[in-house]
This record gives C-alpha cells, sequence and structure tokens, in this order.
C-alpha cells in the first residue's frame, strides 16, 4: 500500500506546487504549506524543495509588514503563535539560522501581552486562544519564553470552574444559542487543555497545580461518561458538549482528530502514565479497543479523507495510540485508516473537493499529505505533536 500512498501524496504535490494563495496562517495558508514542506524536506533531502520553502518564508516575514497583513492576533491557527511555533522549530532544527538568538523577542513580548488577556476573557481555546501561545512558548524555551509559560499555566488552572463533579473551563468561542457550554473536544474542549497540560508538565514551575488540574478534568469527564450500546447506533462513550443550565447533552457519533472518543482515549493513556493510574489505563483500554470496532460511516461520521473529522486524522490518531501502547490493534486501526483516506482521495481529487482550501491544514490538502508522508518515510515524524498527538 505504500506504493498507492506515495502516488497520492505525489497527485497532492504537483496541486500544492501550484498554489498562489496570500493567505499566510498556519491553519489555512502559507505557513501550513511550508510546514509541510519542511518535513516533506526532512524525507527527501531535496535542495529545490529548501529553497521553495525559504521562498515561501520570506514572502510570510513580508507580509508581516505589509498594509494587509494576513496574519492577526496570538492564535496558533490564524496569528503570532503559529508563525513564531514554525519558525522556531526549523531554527532549533538547523534548517533555518536567525539573525540573532533574540530575533523573536519581540513576538514572545506581545504573545504573552496578548494571551495574558485571552485567559481573562476565557478565550482558552488551543487553536484560536491562549493554550496554543503556551504550546509555542513551551518549545522555545529561550528569552523570557519560559517565564511567559509558566505566568499563562498558572492563570489558565486558575480560571478552571470548580465543580463537584470536577472542573472544566469556559469558551467564550464556543456557545450554543448564545449560551455557555463545556466542550470536551481536543480542538476547542476540554480535552485539548489538558493535553496541553500534560505536555508542558515536565518543563512547568507548576508542576502540582497542572497535576491537580488535569486530574480534576478527567474526573469531570469520566462524571459524563455515556452508556454505550452499538445494536442501537449509540457509538459515543461521551458528549461533545454539554449545555449550561438546562439538561441537555450533544452527543454525535463523530469519531476524528478534532472530537470524539479517541481524544478522551489519548488523554487517558497520557495521564495513566504521568500519574500512574492503572484505571485509568484499564479504561482506556477498554474505549480504545471498542473505538476500534467503529469503521464505517455511520458510526464514525468520518466520510472524508481530510484530516480535521476525516479519514486522514483518524489514521494518525491510530498511529500514535500504536506509539503510545504498542497494541497492534491501533496498529490495524491505522493500515484501516489510511486506506480509507487513499481511497477517498482517488474519488475526491478528480473533482476538486479541496479547490481553494488546497493549503488548509485542517479540512484541505496539507494535513492529508503529513499523514501520508509518515506513512512512507522511514524517518520518524514528530509533525502531529504541533496538533497534540
Amino acid at each position: 500500500m505504500q506504493q498507492i500512498a506515495q502516488k497520492q501524496l505525489d497527485n497532492i504535490n504537483r496541486v500544492l506546487g501550484g498554489q498562489t494563495s496570500n493567505n499566510d496562517t498556519f491553519t489555512q495558508g502559507k505557513l501550513g504549506l511550508i510546514y509541510y514542506y519542511y518535513h516533506l524536506y526532512k524525507v527527501t533531502d531535496s535542495a529545490t524543495l529548501k529553497q521553495q520553502t525559504n521562498q515561501l518564508l520570506q514572502q510570510v516575514f513580508s507580509g508581516i509588514y505589509s498594509a494587509n497583513p494576513t496574519l492577526v492576533g496570538p492564535s496558533l491557527s490564524t496569528g503570532g503563535a503559529g508563525f513564531g511555533y514554525t519558525v522556531n522549530l526549523m531554527h532549533r532544527e538547523g534548517f533555518l539560522q536567525l539573525e540573532a538568538e533574540n530575533e523573536l523577542d519581540a513576538l514572545d513580548d506581545y504573545l504573552f501581552k496578548t494571551a495574558r488577556g485571552f485567559v481573562e476573557e476565557d478565550n482558552i481555546d488551543y487553536l484560536h486562544g491562549a493554550l496554543g501561545v503556551v504550546q509555542y512558548f513551551s518549545g522555545r524555551q529561550q528569552g523570557a519564553a519560559k517565564q511567559y509559560a509558566d505566568v499563562l499555566i498558572e492563570k489558565i488552572c486558575k480560571r478552571a470552574v470548580q465543580e463537584e463533579a470536577g472542573c472544566w473551563f469556559r469558551n467564550n468561542l464556543i456557545r450554543v444559542d448564545g449560551k455557555q457550554v463545556i466542550n470536551f473536544s481536543l480542538s476547542h474542549g476540554l480535552c485539548g487543555i489538558l493535553l496541553t497540560l500534560l505536555k508542558v508538565h515536565a518543563g512547568s514551575a507548576h508542576q502540582d497545580l497542572i497535576a491537580n488540574t488535569v486530574k480534576e478534568g478527567i474526573r469531570f469527564i469520566l462524571k459524563h461518561k455515556i452508556d454505550v450500546d452499538f445494536s442501537r447506533n449509540e457509538y459515543s462513550f461521551f458528549p461533545l458538549m454539554i449545555a449550561r443550565d438546562a439538561h441537555e447533552i450533544i452527543t454525535p457519533d463523530r469519531m476524528g482528530w478534532c472530537c470524539g472518543d479517541l481524544n478522551e482515549v489519548l488523554l487517558f493513556y497520557r495521564a495513566a502514565k504521568l500519574f500512574g493510574d492503572d484505571g485509568l489505563l484499564r479504561l482506556a483500554n477498554l474505549i480504545g479497543m471498542q473505538s476500534m470496532m467503529r469503521k464505517d460511516g455511520p458510526s464514525t461520521q468520518a466520510t472524508t479523507a481530510a484530516f480535521c473529522h476525516g479519514a486522514a486524522g483518524l489514521a494518525q490518531s491510530c498511529r500514535i495510540l500504536y506509539r503510545e501502547t504498542g497494541f497492534p490493534v491501533y496498529r490495524d486501526g491505522y493500515e484501516h485508516w489510511l486506506q480509507r483516506t487513499i481511497l477517498l482521495l482517488e474519488e475526491e481529487l478528480p473533482k476538486g473537493v479541496y479547490a481553494g482550501k488546497e493549503e488548509a491544514l485542517l479540512d484541505g490538502l496539507t494535513g492529508i499529505a503529513l499523514t501520508l508522508l509518515s506513512y512512507i518515510s522511514d524517518k520518524a515524524l514528530n509533525w502531529s505533536s504541533v496538533l497534540l498527538l
């Protein structure tokens, strides 16, 4: 299947090579494409690809100082954290030479000040709020970045809403009919917040605070565990959202990178490892194994190849779960969803399904390309770490 995957990757590369987007952002534009090309260069060692990557990066640098910049705000998805994360990664790994070690210091100051305001406004969203900045700072570890990360981590943990069932976080970007909801997802909710806190735990000055917040957040998730019944087409163990001040649970049977039971499974595995929690490990195994039985459209709603809530995201999630556990069932799930990605691409590319959003990381072609690249490459690529996998 690797040859078929390579063929589809070649097809995607031809499409991406013809793009001239004016969008510079990480999830929708040039930064995401640069991120992909950088990892493709690591695999191919192509001098032409290196030159192309540097040219695109120069365009992004120029765009920052243009009259109409497309990088706006501090977020990972569309702002400064996405820029900083990409540049810092390539600098740290020796691909990009900065003129001075403190060249990103002004960006760091800006991101810290704006992210601090985001926290106070309950904009903690990983993709669009303060947590993306925390992830960037955790990888930077130069200048004041570590201090900035610790201040933000403390403020975020203290914004947790404490209840008898555990803790959760407000997200003022996600509302239903104008009402506050509790979101459980990786992309916009509790799983993403807790996975980020676990990721920065080792290097933080607030390890006890992080540990307590994660444990209380997981306790809240477990309090809302749902009984499943495959015979009645009820597949999800956990809700997507709970409406506040109403007895309403929103539980679509979607399973993907962005949301669904594999989010909780990954969170439980990582927390169980850090805290030595055998009970949580057993629960992760149970839900993970049952989730691997869900392989069709109705039980997963994964009907496209796209990364966010399609087959590519499920494939990469299974790959990471296999790396975390070594269980063959996740390797089999990875192979299944890779094959589905390839089959769906064979239908979608000729139809122009991704026209106009080719460079989009989550719902376009770059996320799919990165997933295929990991499959065909013998080199260990850690690109999905930026997406908490």
